[in-house]
């Protein structure tokens, strides 16, 4: 007969003290069963509480276990509904009754329950072997398990990560990781040195980055001619753009740097189309940059009355746009090659700063 052991968790998020608890806990039993815990409200009331950029679902939170653990075959993930259970030390008949169901339907008998909380010892014992036939899903002799009490391998909690996860980026597994990443956008004036600028941030924090995509698409698809660009090709362009995004920030380490946003690409669509693009604005209404930085290009005698007019009709547009959608960012100038690296320094120290805030 195989020995199957439990453990319970909301996991919001999964980390690293998680993680090795549930490994130093699979090699005891021979099915190690990971009971994921979700609550709508409590969950809600959770992120709002985070630092997180966006609200995991409960997949997601399985996805977190699961990935994590995919070659170690005898650990098992199964969802947990505590929905209508009181919170937390509450609730423990409704609980049990609960977890005894989930395993009755699984068809899983639990020898062994792994815990690092002392206080439930007590609690799984009065709670789950005065059930009716609980010998069906639990052995007579259930045995609760204590592991690493006092954290010392890793000292740190779910609290901690969610309220400050730079700080504790380390404890965060990669697969989670994405939930906290910061996106920061370099727009503003064409020709002020917004790309190069993302490329040297993007070195300087050693994490991933986004191109303009609409550069690429014009060289590759129109042969350079963006006078050719059509209004059904500012989708194909939104849509790319969003998924090279979502990408960078899957691999990214805290932030990602994109080089130019979709109030960008509107601002084309309206200076060629003469209106908002409906894909475009959705992407505006839906996509949240943490960070924008601005810059502005300064006018200078070199600069011939056409092409300042364009540039100065591009930012009027834009920052229009910006102001409308109460999107906050930051301006630098851009003058000359002397601007590049000022902007770099200054642009450190505007994501340092709002680092720290966070």
């Amino acid at each position: 007969m195989s020995k199957n052991g439990i453990i319970f968790g909301k996991f919001y998020p999964l980390h690293i003290g998680h993680v090795d608890f549930i490994q130093r806990a699979s090699g005891f039993v021979d099915n190690l069963y990971i009971f994921v815990c979700s609550d709508n409200e409590r969950d809600k009331k959770l992120f709002e509480e985070s630092k997180m950029k966006k609200m995991p679902t409960i997949k997601d939170r399985i996805r977190f276990v699961e990935k994590t653990f995919k070659h170690q075959k005898n650990i098992k993930v199964i969802h947990m509904a505590e929905d209508g259970i009181p919170f937390y030390p509450n609730g423990w008949k409704l609980w049990s009754e609960r977890v005894q169901e989930i395993l009755l339907t699984n068809n899983i008998k639990i020898d062994i329950i792994f815990t690092n909380e002392t206080q439930d010892i007590q609690n799984y014992k009065d709670n789950f072997l005065t059930l009716p036939n609980f010998e069906k899903s639990f052995n007579k002799n259930l045995e609760i398990k204590v592991i690493d009490v006092k954290r010392n391998n890793f000292h740190i909690s779910a609290t901690e990560i969610r309220k400050n996860p730079y700080e504790n980026w380390f404890f965060i597994p990669k697969y989670v990781r994405e939930f906290f990443v910061l996106k920061v956008a370099i727009i503003g004036s064409e020709h002020s040195g917004k790309t190069n600028l993302t490329h040297k941030l993007a070195n300087y924090y050693n994490t991933t980055y986004v191109k303009e995509y609409k550069k690429e698409y014009v060289k590759e698809e129109l042969q350079n001619k963006i006078e050719n660009l059509q209004y059904d090709d500012y989708s194909n362009i939104a849509y790319e753009h969003n998924r090279r995004i979502l990408k960078s920030i899957k691999n990214a380490d805290k932030l990602t740097f994109i080089d130019t946003d979709f109030y960008s690409l509107q601002t084309f669509s309206i200076i060629q189309n003469e209106e908002k693009h409906p894909v475009i604005e959705d992407f505006v209404k839906h996509t949240n940059f943490d960070v924008l930085i601005y810059i502005e290009k300064e006018s200078n005698i070199q600069n011939t009355t056409n092409n300042y007019n364009k540039m100065s009709k591009f930012d009027n547009i834009l920052q229009s746009l910006l102001k409308k959608n109460n999107q906050k960012f930051m301006k630098l100038s851009y003058k000359n090659s002397i601007s590049l690296t000022k902007n770099y320094i200054k642009s450190i120290d505007i994501i340092n700063n709002y680092l720290k805030t966070k």
